[in-house]
């Protein structure tokens, strides 16, 4: 194998870097299912099954959860509710169809239904539809709720579900259409709708009154009024004979009565809409209700109270719209953990939300950008969570010159409704120097502005040395401090292909000798340690490989460092760098042709053991000594049978050592004339050392005294 260690001989062999992306695959992990009544009508207490059907849609974040299983759930009816044989039924029904996934619904019994989804290999988001037809409501009055009751190992969730209202009197049912979003301007709402349960409830005289909350009124223009099942044909727009209903508003317009005049003598059950396109000769909107905001209405959800003259009537109140401002807020949602050095890292989901329709402007960019150090690796899914704008995730564009971290997205279309926007499944890759809050910061001219958290990133290893020291220039063998590798997580240190650890000195300072490397903690295993050449010294590098990774967190500690320090070192920090690297595999590639292509495109294919995407930066120094000029005076100390001196207190270490022969005390001649700051010469050939301090010669002959 070939490898390019360092940055300066990567930039002489490549042109331009060019990171590249591997893509990842999202986990089951992060899906999650909710359930969401579509309406909830509002059903009077009757024998008689009802007429309108309540449908629940079941919001699958990713169908990886129903995969390779069966999944259960039971719906359990509250005791004033059952099912009827013959005339109730419950549908569970996929809203788009998705390949080897089969959804049905089966009644057990008049208070219990069950749901199974049967799935083969299926991933991606998707959406059920759970219709109840026919429900009869015997008693009560408020919410009707309905419980999900899901064994072990179902993908659905156990919960509670609000599918309709049950009004305290009355036996009508009082539906609103799709909610409407506007702002300071009103708007239009969907027609609402009054069905009899049973024949005869509601009576020729009766006032039916729709009212609004305070800072809202209806608009005094026509609305249409139409009958349909047993009161279809009667309407309050007769061009020849005298209308059935009729409507007018209070004075204060908060306030819009219907009146009827004429129903039909039939046996059928019949219903009334205010706001109706039934006849297929109103304008597209221009007779719906229309509701007017003043100046002291208050942002929110609409809420209609509808009551009646008579008792059998309509009695509760009815969601028809919001009032909101053009806006868009950016909203954080989830926060995940991720690791600096890693790729494919799952980051959590925000959200961009419209605060009235259209506030997302059509034809504009929304740009998301990630902070220096970490790049894409798979670009947003978005999701509609509420509302109609889609974006197409597919379109995702990455800006050029910006290393990765900034893509961007066209709105194609305004919405019709107020819009919720979830953005997730995104994978990036962090730098190992990286760490803290990982911020996503939303731009463009679309409207969308903010920055949202969406992971808090750890370093898998810290580095760090003990105990450092003083080192004099000019000398050898001089002890420094311990270095610690210490994981945070299992498995901070990789084996594998690339698995080193390359540890490097700086310019003039070197290993004396190899030093201990051992694993202190933890089951980590170490293959080998070695010296090598660094870029700038010999022995200057330090390479420990990595036989087996942990699964304990572990912790090696380096010791017996002994630096030799060059005359031409500066006086400070020695720090104990550990490098990056860009590997080329060249058994990656079919021929030298394209391994050279390779490298000139810096398709790199490794690094080192601390990170498992190519690149060449460091995780950091550790300051394992200073340097200092020597002293020009103090006291050296040679200790018989140690190979440790001291000058200064400051310890060195010998390759001989000191011993007493015949009375007289003999002192490695190398190190002492060191200590006194002399230069010092063998010749063989003579047998004579030579000091000299520049000033003054010395010669010694062995053998002469």
């Amino acid at each position: 194998m070939i490898k390019a260690r360092n940055k300066k001989l990567s930039m002489l062999l490549v042109l331009a870097m060019l990171m590249t992306m591997f893509v990842g695959v999202g986990t089951a992990s992060a899906a999650s299912i909710e359930y969401d009544p579509i309406n909830t009508p509002s059903y009077s207490t009757s024998t008689t099954p009802q007429s309108v059907d309540a449908q629940v849609l079941i919001d699958v974040d990713d169908a990886i959860v129903f995969a390779n299983k069966t999944s259960i759930v039971t719906v359990k009816l509250p005791s004033n509710v059952e099912f009827v044989v013959g005339s109730s039924k419950v549908y569970l029904t996929e809203v788009v169809d998705k390949a080897d996934l089969t959804a049905t619904a089966d009644i057990k019994s008049s208070g219990a239904a069950d749901l199974y989804v049967v799935a083969g290999a299926v991933s991606g988001g998707m959406k059920l539809l759970l219709t109840f037809e026919g429900l009869v409501v015997k008693s009560g009055s408020g919410d009707l709720n309905v419980t999900m009751l899901a064994p072990s190992g179902s993908a659905f969730p156990s919960g509670s579900i609000t599918i309709a209202k049950i009004s305290g009197k009355g036996s009508v049912q009082l539906m609103a259409g799709n909610k409407a979003t506007f702002g300071d301007n009103g708007g239009y709402i969907d027609g609402i709708t009054i069905a009899e349960a049973s024949a005869g409830t509601l009576e020729e005289g009766d006032e039916i009154t729709f009212k609004l909350p305070k800072g809202f009124k209806w608009d005094d223009n026509f609305i249409a009024i139409g009958g349909g099942w047993g009161f279809d044909g009667y309407s309050n727009f007769h061009d020849d004979s005298g209308n059935d209903f009729d409507f007018w508003t209070d004075e204060n317009g908060r306030e819009l009565v219907v009146k009827i005049y004429n129903l039909p003598g039939t046996t059928q059950a019949g219903r009334i809409t205010v706001g109706t396109d039934g006849f297929g000769l109103l304008p597209s909107d221009q007779w719906y209700p229309y509701i007017i905001v003043e100046d002291n209405a208050k942002f929110g959800d609409i809420t209609v109270d509808v009551s009646s003259t008579n008792d059998k009537g309509p009695d509760g109140e009815i969601v028809v719209a919001t009032y909101g401002d053009y806006g868009v807020k950016v909203v954080e949602g989830t926060s995940e953990e991720v690791y600096a050095g890693r790729t494919e890292q799952e980051l959590g989901k925000f959200y961009i939300e419209e605060g009235i329709a259209a506030s997302l402007i059509a034809d504009r960019t929304i740009y998301l950008e990630l902070p220096k150090g970490v790049k894409w690796v798979e670009y947003p899914t978005v999701d509609v969570e509420d509302g109609d704008l889609i974006i197409d995730d597919s379109e995702w564009v990455e800006v050029s010159n910006s290393s990765d971290r900034k893509i961007k997205i066209t709105v194609d279309d305004f919405s019709a409704e107020a819009s919720k926007l979830v953005f997730k499944k995104m994978e990036v890759k962090i730098a190992p120097s990286f760490e803290g809050p990982l911020d996503i910061t939303v731009s463009g001219n679309a409207g969308a502005e903010g920055t949202v958290t969406v992971a808090e990133c750890i370093k898998p290893i810290t580095v760090k040395a003990e105990n450092p020291t003083k080192v004099e220039i000019g000398a050898m063998n001089q002890k420094a401090g311990d270095i610690l590798i210490i994981e945070n997580i299992a498995e901070g240190i990789f084996d594998g292909e690339y698995n080193r650890i390359e540890i490097t000195l700086p310019r003039g300072i070197y290993f004396a000798s190899e030093p201990k490397v051992e694993v202190e903690e933890g089951d980590l295993e170490i293959d080998d340690v070695d010296l090598e050449d660094s870029a700038f010294n010999k022995d200057g590098a330090l390479v420990i490989t990595i036989d087996y990774a942990s699964s304990k967190k572990s912790i090696i500690r380096i010791s017996d460092v002994f630096l030799t320090v060059d005359r031409t070192v500066p006086e400070g920090k020695v720090l104990a760098k550990f490098e990056g690297a860009l590997s080329y595999g060249f058994e990656e590639y079919d021929n030298e042709v394209e391994y050279i292509k390779a490298i000139l495109n810096d398709e790199s294919v490794g690094s080192t053991a601390f990170v498992n995407w190519a690149t060449d930066e460091s995780i950091g120094s550790v300051e394992i000594a200073t340097t200092i000029t020597p002293s020009q005076g103090g006291y050296a100390k040679f200790v018989i049978g140690s190979n440790i001196y001291e000058v200064g207190a400051v310890p060195y270490v010998m390759d001989a050592v000191p011993y007493i022969k015949d009375s007289r005390s003999y002192v490695p001649m190398r190190y002492l004339a060191q200590m006194l700051g002399a230069e010092v010469t063998w010749e063989q050939a003579d047998q004579t050392v030579t000091l000299s301090n520049g000033e003054v010669t010395a010669v010694f002959t062995i053998g002469s005294t």
